[in-house]
């Protein structure tokens, strides 16, 4: 970061990179982002656009590069802005924190009605949370 960067410029600069590479590649991308990472559109446009402070969070790094089949050179680009916004965040990113054997997308593009798609989304993932701690000895109880 040099004297004149803010944070917030540093998060705009690899927010105006990823809305560039949008751009290239075909409509529909934030809604598929949003299923990736399971949230609403709206956070997806938050997420993208370089005019929101709201920076991406690191836990979504690597499935929104997935998903956006960013090419080496934009990944790398990508990373290397992002990583400048959040050093802390480094290791985390360059280890591949959440590899695509530890993720699983569903698609539920056949559910039409919204209130039912976060219905589901809710339920798999405190299914989903209940069998990671039961696995590891930490269990959650339901909300």
């Amino acid at each position: 970061m040099n004297d004149t960067q803010t944070p917030n410029d540093l998060i705009a600069a690899y927010k105006e990179l990823l809305r560039d590479f949008l751009a290239k590649r075909p409509s529909g991308l934030r809604k598929k982002i949003s299923d990736a990472i399971g949230t609403n559109r709206s956070f997806v446009s938050q997420i993208t656009n370089p005019k929101y402070s709201v920076p991406i969070p690191s836990h979504y790094v690597q499935k929104i590069i997935a998903v956006c089949h960013l090419t080496p050179s934009e990944r790398a680009q990508f990373l290397e802005a992002y990583v400048e916004a959040h050093p802390g965040q480094a290791e985390l990113l360059t280890n591949g924190a959440l590899s695509d054997a530890d993720a699983i997308t569903i698609d539920l593009s056949a559910v039409k009605d919204e209130a039912q798609r976060d219905l589901i989304r809710q339920t798999l993932k405190y299914t989903a949370e209940s069998l990671i701690g039961l696995a590891t000895g930490r269990r959650k109880d339901r909300p």
